[in-house]
């Protein structure tokens, strides 16, 4: 299980790093076509999963993430999930954990969502940011377990 477990943790860890690639490849296409091409490219692999607004994302190298605040905080939560994953649960442990503690990581960023999508105020990138990452932290323990099972019983390995 452990080479299924680096698999799923170094492809994630890859499209976690497209997050920073697409304003760094853009940083490079101030200069060079080739480089901006490049980084719209990378922009729109994450479009589909992402609204990508600039008011709602951190900027490094002077542009935009590849993501929002919120979707960023939700990556970087699960991807420390997955570190941590392993020092929690052994990987033929199927077992996820009740419902609730899902449900209750995900009220703030339900909270700060719904409260400013019904404009009683705006919310700010870094509590997207962390509400997102309580979020993403928890459903690593959800998502992990149910992959495990998925291989194990497609490989009938352990």
């Amino acid at each position: 299980m452990k080479k299924y477990y680096a698999l799923i943790f170094v492809s994630f860890l890859i499209f976690y790093l497209g997050i920073f690639l697409a304003p760094y490849f853009a940083f490079l296409g101030e200069h060079s076509n080739f480089w901006k091409l490049i980084s719209i490219c990378v922009y729109s692999i994450y479009s589909p999963i992402c609204h990508q607004m600039p008011q709602r994302s951190f900027f490094i190298f002077g542009h935009k993430m590849a993501v929002c605040a919120r979707c960023f905080g939700i990556y970087t939560g699960f991807l420390i999930g997955m570190v941590i994953y392993l020092f929690l649960k052994k990987l033929d442990d199927f077992k996820i954990p009740n419902k609730w503690y899902l449900i209750i990581s995900s009220i703030p960023m339900v909270v700060d969502g719904t409260t400013q999508l019904i404009g009683l105020r705006e919310s700010f990138n870094e509590l997207r940011f962390i509400t997102g990452f309580i979020a993403g932290f928890t459903i690593t323990f959800y998502i992990l377990p149910i992959f495990f099972e998925m291989i194990y019983k497609k490989f009938k390995i352990k």
